[in-house]
Order: structure tokens, then sequence, then C-alpha cells
């Protein structure tokens, strides 16, 4: 059950940039509208060790606002309590800081050189839990928070004192912000540092004490056509002597900027009554599925050609998915939009021991084919994060043979084609149940995302499922 739980954190709880960032501000700190809401973000950002520059990355974002809990893709959290003064929240983020010999800012994720000034150390990302205590006051919300590692990486510790204050006007918010943070020794050290056993004669060994760096930054938001959201996020960075003075650390400051666009599924009809929401009082239908499948041998694009197989090694999935529906429309178009999250056990013995993985993701469902009042049809695509307890085995098997790096947080896509049991067989009792098949895709966007390790690779699995909607 610790394994099942784990993966499902990491499947919700999704990177953010370490010590060079001090928050997510895409969304209005005080909205509680209780959507979701899918888009991207465009970032350009820095690296403060040797060796890494900037550079570009393609970042995918899930947002939920709600009265209770909040989901702002580099944190999930809740709001113990909410008051017009007063607001405490319990939260878990993933904290990225980490590098190995695949550096983190290269674009095609290939191994570092000899000579590169991080050769030969790694460093992993931790999943951190904390606890945010915020006063609001007409000067803006003061926020003292305080996380630890609970992923046993670091072992260490962070406090942040934040400041920040929202200004609107019609469609547009403007938000600054500065942050001061404190980072104990044990976290300090792992992420700058150099063990005695990594020391080279241009790399000496270097231990740290707790650190700080002050932060200042900006957002500028703006909604259109009540649904789609525009935001531009800026950051600075400046680290105490020593961080800078590290044998690893190149610049003493580090800086960043993002171009975000999000679609709110904001179902008007509901949250214009002021009685929906989305866990409690939600009228749109659910559904759970079930699959089992085999690992395959070949690419996404010739999977959904029909080019299907089985991998060599002989591993397998078996998995149970949740979804809900948020919006019969999306884009104005007649496809139907669901958020779904699921967890799947990889049989992979004797290669390795069987593990679980988390999903969370968007779909889209379309079945209004010429033919579906005889026999109804569905297609589905899903977008979304998977976070695998262990790599799987084709993924280690691929990227040793190109040598290239591996990661357990990878995107995810689902493409799946079903039939209503009911109109096949005539079975009454399963008018609403769909028989079907589907591929379960992990990959790294072709090296294309730091946000998923600048992974150049991934896997596939066929599945068969049988998926049954409820109200």
């Amino acid at each position: 059950m610790k394994l099942v739980g784990q993966a499902c954190w990491l499947a919700l709880v999704i990177p953010t940039v370490g010590f060079s960032a001090a928050g997510n501000h895409q969304l209005d700190p005080e909205d509680r509208s209780g959507n979701w809401s899918l888009g991207v973000s465009y970032a350009w950002h820095d690296s403060p060790y040797r060796g890494e520059n900037w550079r570009t990355d393609f970042i995918p974002k899930f947002t939920y606002s709600g009265e209770q809990f909040y989901f702002d893709t580099t944190e999930l959290g809740w709001h113990i309590i909410d008051t017009h003064n007063w607001q405490l929240d319990i939260y878990s983020n993933y904290f990225i800081q980490g590098y190995n010999d695949h550096s983190l800012f290269s674009d095609t994720g290939e191994v570092r050189p000899e000579d590169d000034p991080l050769k030969g150390m790694e460093r992993k990302s931790a999943l951190e839990g904390g606890l945010k205590l915020t006063r609001k006051t007409a000067w803006g919300r003061w926020s003292l928070a305080i996380n630890h590692d609970i992923d046993n990486v670091h072992n260490g510790g962070s406090a942040y004192l934040d400041w920040s204050k929202v200004w609107h006007s019609g469609d547009w918010q403007f938000e600054p912000w500065a942050t001061i943070g404190w980072h104990s020794s044990e976290k300090s050290d792992y992420y700058f540092g150099v063990k005695p056993d990594e020391a080279l004669e241009d790399r000496p060994s270097y231990t740290l004490s707790d650190t700080s760096n002050v932060s200042i930054g900006a957002a500028l938001r703006y909604t259109a056509w009540r649904q789609h959201h525009f935001s531009f996020d800026t950051a600075y960075t400046i680290f105490n002597d020593s961080v800078t003075n590290s044998p690893v650390i190149a610049d003493r400051d580090v800086a960043s900027a993002s171009f975000g666009y999000r679609y709110e599924f904001d179902d008007l009809a509901y949250n214009d009554s002021g009685d929906y929401n989305f866990f409690t009082k939600n009228p749109n239908p659910w559904s759970v599925r079930v699959a089992y499948g085999c690992t395959s041998d070949t690419s996404f694009n010739s999977i959904v050609r029909l080019n299907i197989d089985c991998d060599a090694n002989n591993t397998h999935l078996g998995s149970v998915f949740v979804s809900r529906q948020l919006s019969e429309t999306f884009f104005s178009l007649p496809v139907e939009a669901w958020l779904t999250t699921g967890v799947a056990r990889r049989f992979e013995s004797p290669h390795q021991n069987d593990f679980w993985e988390g999903v969370l993701a968007f779909k889209a469902v379309y079945r209004q084919f010429p033919w579906s009042d005889r026999v109804e049809t569905r297609l589905g695509i899903a977008e979304g994060f998977s976070y695998a307890h262990h790599v799987p085995n084709i993924e280690t098997t691929r990227a040793n043979e190109r040598d290239k790096r591996t990661a357990h947080l990878l995107n995810y896509l689902d493409w799946s084609l079903d039939v209503n049991v009911a109109d096949v067989l005539n079975i009454d009792s399963m008018k609403r149940c769909f028989f079907g098949w589907s591929v379960h895709h992990r990959s790294g966007i072709f090296a294309s995302s730091n946000f998923y390790g600048s992974v150049d690779g991934g896997s596939n699995v066929n599945t068969l499922y049988l998926e049954c909607e409820y109200n």
C-alpha cells in the first residue's frame, strides 16, 4: 500500500525548478471556483550549475482551484483554514534540483563529456511536504512556509517567508512577489556540495551548512472569453556565498521567465447556480475502467496504425482507472472532457520486481459517429502524467542501448477505441458498459521537455478493457 500511495502522490505532484523558483503563480491565490484546467507553458530558465546554461522548455499544466483542495501543477494542497484574514494549508510538491550524467539541460539527453564539471555526480529530486500559514491584509498576503523531504532523498528541509499582492483590473491581474528562503545543511549540502568520493583535482570536496536565497518576481494574468487564461511569469534569485563558493556552482544569481495558456473546464450551467462541486455536488457521469495487456516493442505511431505486438521480454500491465466528466464540450466542439486517474501494476518478473504506476490525465471522448445510434462507439485521447515506482524494463533496455537517460516521471498518453457491450451482445444490463482496446503510453516527448528530465524514449502497452459509466 505504501508503494500505491507514493505512486498516486507523485502522479499528482509535478516538478518545480528547485532553489531558483519561489512557487507557482499561475492562479489567483484567492480563486475558489472549483474548476479544472489544462494548459501548457513555454519557459526560459537558467541553471546555477557549471556546464549548464540557458535553455527553453515545454511544460504541461494542470490546475484545480477548489474551496478545500487545490492543485497548481507543482503543488497539491488542502486549505485547512481559509477565512477572510487567515489561511493555513498543508501541501506537497516535487522539488527538482537534481542532475546526473545525462545533463538536465541537454536538449538530447546525451551523456556528459568527460571534462564536464558535474561528470560522475548524481543528485535526485525529492518529494517534499509542508505547512503554510498566510496572513491576508490590505497590503498583500504574508506567508510562512515550512517543508521537509518525505522521500528520503536529501533528508533536509526549508523555510520560506513570502509576500505577494494581486491587483485586479477587469480581466487583468498583476501579482508581484518576494521570497526569502532558508535551507537546512542536509538539503544545501546534498544539492550544492561535493562528497569526498566525488572529489577531483579541479573539483575539491565541499561541505555546506544551512544556506539562504532571495527571490523576486511578478506574474501577469489575463482572462479571455471566460475559459481561456494567459499568463506571463518572471523570477530572479540570488544565492548566498556558501552556495556560490561551491566548485559545482557557476552563477550567484539565476533568472527565469515563462508564458502560459490554460483552458478552464467551466460548466456554466452548474457553476452559475452556485451549487456545483466537482467532488460532492456533481451531476456529471463517472466511470470505472479495468484493463490488462502486454508491453509492445513498436512505437506509439505504429500501434495506432494497428501494428500491434508484445515485447520479447513478456512484460504486462494491469490497471484500474476512475474518471469523471468535466464538460460535454471541449473548445465548443462536440467532444466530451473527462478527468481520469488510475493505478497500474507492472508485471516485470524475472527482469525486476513488479511495481506500481500512478496516472493523472485529461481525456477527450468523441461518440457521435454516424453509426452510433446502432452501435455506440467511443474514441478517446488522454494527456497527462505518469509516475512509475521503478523505470519499466523496456524503457531501461532501450535507454542503455542508445546511452540515454530514463525517468520515473514521464508524459502520459492514452488512445482508446471501444463499442457498447449491450449494442453488440444485446445484454440490457450492460447498456452503459464499453469493451475496447487502448494504448498506455509513457514518453519524454522526444527530449523536448526539461520537465520530464530531457528523456528521449518511453514505452507502450496494448491493453483490452471494460469500462462502465454511472451517474
